[in-house]
């Protein structure tokens, strides 16, 4: 009888990766070509204008409601003050002041 004799099985490669020949580098990193007397204008790195950072707008703050009743408020005590002027005169001045114009 014949006996086989247990030999290792030897594995195969995983991939086939491209083997580059020695002295030449491969398409993908070739860098342009650049002559001499040619300036530079950009560099290889970043060749676009530098990002402007995004500003955050602030929620705008809500308005403040001014009533009648506010402002009648403020004319009389404007007109109890020694800055007194005539009622019309007190009324748009305490109009001003609660509006911050």
């Amino acid at each position: 009888m014949a006996t086989k004799k247990n030999t290792p099985k030897t594995s195969k490669p995983a991939s086939k990766a491209p083997v580059a020949s020695p002295g030449k580098a491969p398409a993908a990193a070739a860098a342009p070509a650049r002559t001499a007397s040619a300036p530079v204008s950009s560099t290889p790195v970043r060749n676009t204008p530098i990002p402007k950072p995004v500003a955050i707008a602030a929620p705008a703050p809500a308005k403040k409601v001014i009533t009648q009743d506010m402002i009648a408020v403020r004319a009389f005590e404007i007109s109890q003050s020694s800055l007194c002027g005539s009622e019309q005169d007190n009324w748009f001045r305490a109009e001003q002041e609660l509006r911050g114009v």
